[in-house]
């Protein structure tokens, strides 16, 4: 509820805040109307500035609505309509005097509290340290008339002031005071409409990143755990001792991973074999390799055989004997058989 009320708080600020500037930015310029017999009067702020309508007319001229868009319109009501008052206050409840203006005016307004706008001025009276207050009172049926008419012509009031007459002008009436509650109530749903859009990209991109992050986490850790899977494979190739350590599952792998092919290790065992030599035994088993077999020089076959690349620390297991013809010597060679894969260890 906290969070609810500050951010309803920020946007009517933010509201006020836009309305002020709007009305600085328009009050740059002025356009001041008065009531005359025969119509209009509108003129600009410069006193001495020529009277631009003077005529009765259904709609001002297109140029005059144009800078009313742009400028504040200002209506001077006439003196004759005004009821003024004057109270006299000690300088000290300047800051003061509009409450002490409510607590009187039903005594000063000949019109119902509730049918009137009134304005106040402040000048130093004829007593030192004394307050010589105007109180200029007006219709409100008569003033929400005349915004009308002028409305139907295509101008809107921003505020209604005293005439001319020798005395400094007093704000009676202003299009703030009436409208400013409308004004600001559309300016906070555009201003909610945008924050709320704001926080709709970012809650989309804040979502966007969660899961991007944690499918890179995701990513990160299958290839950590294929790291560490290669990192076992490694240590495994390089002692066998730890494959016997490895579960079930793994310890298939990592020998399917690191055992040499069979197709592979016939086709280096042909290639080394000289002619006129051939098996009569072979048993592979883990990795080590015996084979039996027939051969003009057997010694030969071990420098042949650590030369074909899969087979190392080659000798024979058993004595080389001649055989029955007299000519080929029977040989039996034990080989280690390098891992088809060259790990090393991390």
């Amino acid at each position: 509820m906290f969070v609810a009320d500050f951010l309803i708080h920020w946007i009517d600020v933010l509201a006020q805040f836009a309305e002020r500037l709007r009305e600085i930015w328009r009050g740059r310029g002025a356009l001041y109307i008065a009531r005359e017999t025969d119509g209009f009067r509108i003129r600009s702020a410069d006193p001495g500035a020529p009277v631009l309508v003077a005529a009765e007319a259904s709609a001002f001229p297109e140029d005059i609505r144009r800078r009313a868009r742009r400028e504040s319109v200002v209506l001077e009501w006439p003196k004759e309509r005004i009821v003024t008052r004057r109270i006299a206050l000690p300088e000290k409840a300047r800051e003061f005097m509009r409450g002490v203006v409510d607590n009187r005016l039903e005594r000063l307004s000949p019109w119902p509290v509730a049918q009137i706008v009134y304005g106040l001025a402040a000048a130093p009276g004829e007593q030192p340290g004394s307050l010589d207050v105007r109180v200029s009172i007006v219709s409100r049926s008569e003033v929400d008339a005349a915004c009308a008419e002028l409305a139907a012509r295509g101008l809107t009031v921003d505020r209604v002031v005293t005439g001319q007459g020798g005395e400094a002008p007093v704000v009676l009436w202003s299009r703030d005071m009436r409208q400013a509650a409308e004004g600001r109530g559309r300016l906070r749903l555009a201003i909610g409409g945008g924050v709320a859009g704001f926080v709709a990209v970012c809650a989309v991109a804040g979502l966007w990143a969660t899961i991007a992050t944690t499918t890179f986490r995701d990513e990160n850790e299958t290839l950590t755990a294929r790291a560490r899977t290669m990192q076992k494979q490694a240590r495994a190739g390089a002692d066998p001792r730890t494959i016997a350590a490895l579960p079930p599952q793994e310890r298939a792998w990592v020998r399917k991973e690191t055992s040499i092919s069979a197709l592979h290790l016939l086709e280096s065992l042909s290639r080394s074999l000289p002619d006129g030599a051939y098996l009569t035994e072979l048993r592979f088993e883990a990795d080590k390799l015996r084979i039996v077999g027939l051969a003009e020089d057997a010694p030969a076959l071990i420098a042949a055989f650590e030369a074909s690349g899969p087979l190392s620390q080659v000798r024979f297991y058993a004595p080389t004997t001649r055989g029955p013809d007299g000519r080929l010597f029977t040989f039996s060679i034990e080989a280690h058989v390098a891992a088809r894969l060259a790990l090393t260890g991390g």
